[in-house]
């Protein structure tokens, strides 16, 4: 039986246009089972993992029943953490970008009501949050759901393990009776049963299993870092990694030139893999790497799809995937071929919650990635020039290299030594970088703190010591002596029954 293809699934034309231009080729099984009930109006009661794609399942969908011309919320998505809830709002603009005048508000706690307030008054068609602040907005009248076509639990058994199960059935109880219901749940708890049997009378039920890989080729290691030092952190490791060649991973095609424009001014051989280089572009690259003309590619998932080069020995996940398929295709760029891989995941404070299910997707655990601390990265920088001095004293132009230098340094009443001193700080203008001259600095460890999720203690970003029920087994990595960078993205702990999401 051939597979769907999503222009068989009835989606509204602009959001069949945003879905091939975001590159989805075919559904994913949930996608396809779930698509066609969504559309046609029915309740629906989805158990699959995060990473099966479900969020496209129920957003294609209900954005085909979007009225545009009502600026007013008719659908609400419910999410267990404010990070879900960031990344679903995310979604359901990529999947709207070609309805005009579409709107979609992320509400959640730990953030200021009059930002909030003030996006409600101004309408959304989306409400994308979590349950408590939900629910605050609700009781405040700031939130009305006489328009209210759909509304879908996300990740329900997780808002019942937070405690949160109680403000989600006051909000359902808020609804119109005429409200269409999705619930999505990795597990079904009696509790989530109650519900559904409850809310959603008659729904089609519809179930993934979605089975582990082992990527036994490939060693894993995850670096927390603070967003605005991530660039730093990649050129460390670039330095340190002894790569033949590399694929790194980022969101959008625009990051994919710019972070290769800023790798090439640091001297690698960089260049950009997006869907808007036409087919000869896209293959001429691929070459390049294939024959060592580049050694670095920056890609999205859409351009690398099906990007076979044996040589890449590194992918570097620049940017968090948002989907655990995305992360199985990324890091499967490398270990083919009979060879071993390394995948390095940067990972920023807010996204260390996804690395648990990546690592149940890969069924293997990410190791702490241990960057060198300045003194030994020094020391390897000195290594490394007296190896290349070395190497160039055995070329076969060396005495007439000397005589140059020698005749020189006579006409200008000079020692040699201060020649050659001189043609290091010219390479080194030519070349910011190369030479051991300046101390590197240090990069800053990321918290190994869990995020204050308590409504009344800190404010919005700030950490406190949370519980440690585990850690993730640390080394050094391959070619980078250690150093200061500690794992952060400890798994986070038991939690009270009850729990705000003020923090979320």
């Amino acid at each position: 039986m051939s597979e769907l293809s999503f222009a068989e699934l009835g989606l509204d034309p602009a959001v069949l246009e945003a879905v091939t231009a975001v590159g989805y080729e075919t559904p994913t099984p949930i996608q396809a089972q779930s698509i066609p009930a969504l559309i046609s109006g029915r309740h629906l009661l989805g158990v699959a993992q995060t990473g099966t794609g479900k969020t496209a399942a129920f957003a294609l969908p209900l954005l085909s029943r979007v009225d545009p011309s009502i600026n007013a919320p008719q659908i609400l998505v419910l999410a267990p953490t404010r990070e879900l809830a960031i990344q679903v709002a995310e979604a359901f603009s990529t999947y709207a970008s070609k309805i005009p005048n579409f709107h979609v508000l992320p509400i959640y706690g730990g953030q200021d009501f009059f930002p909030q307030i003030k996006g409600l008054r101004r309408g959304a068609h989306v409400i994308v949050g979590t349950p408590g602040r939900m629910l605050d907005h609700l009781r405040k009248g700031t939130l009305k759901l006489d328009n209210l076509k759909a509304l879908v639990l996300d990740e329900a058994d997780e808002m019942l393990r937070m405690g949160f199960i109680d403000d989600v059935e006051a909000i359902l109880s808020k609804t119109p009776d005429n409200c269409q219901r999705a619930l999505f749940s990795a597990t079904m708890p009696p509790q989530i049963k109650k519900v559904a049997q409850t809310y959603l009378k008659d729904a089609v039920e519809v179930r993934i299993e979605s089975a582990s890989r082992t990527v036994d080729a490939i060693s894993q290691y995850v670096l927390p870092v603070y967003a605005e030092r991530k660039l730093d952190a990649l050129t460390r490791i670039l330095e340190v990694e002894p790569f033949d060649a590399a694929i790194i991973f980022v969101r959008t095609k625009a990051e994919t030139i710019v972070l290769a424009e800023k790798l090439a001014a640091r001297g690698h051989a960089a260049a950009p893999l997006n869907g808007d280089l036409n087919q000869r572009q896209r293959e001429q690259t691929v070459e390049d790497l294939k024959r060592s003309k580049k050694d670095i590619v920056v890609a999205t998932d859409v351009a690398a799809r099906g990007l076979d080069v044996p040589r890449i020995t590194h992918v570097i996940n620049y940017d968090v995937p948002y989907d655990t398929e995305a992360y199985i295709h990324r890091i499967g760029r490398t270990g083919r071929a009979g060879r071993d891989g390394k995948a390095i995941l940067l990972v920023t404070p807010r996204e260390r919650s996804w690395l648990r299910t990546l690592e149940r997707a890969t069924n293997a655990t990410m190791e702490a990635y241990e960057l060198p601390s300045p003194a030994a990265l020094q020391k390897m920088r000195v290594d490394q020039f007296e190896s290349q001095l070395i190497g160039f004293a055995e070329d076969r132009k060396i005495g007439k290299s000397m005589a140059m230098l020698t005749d020189i340094a006579e006409r200008n009443e000079m020692d040699v030594s201060m020649i050659a001193g001189a043609l290091a700080c010219m390479l080194e203008a030519t070349q910011p970088g190369s030479l051991p001259l300046e101390q590197p600095e240090a990069l800053p460890a990321v918290s190994t703190t869990q995020p204050n999720r308590d409504r009344k203690a800190g404010r919005p970003g700030e950490f406190r010591k949370g519980p440690k029920p585990g850690s993730y087994a640390k080394r050094p990595s391959g070619g980078a002596p250690g150093g200061k960078g500690k794992f952060a993205g400890k798994p986070a702990g038991k939690r009270p029954p009850r729990q705000s999401d003020a923090k979320r």
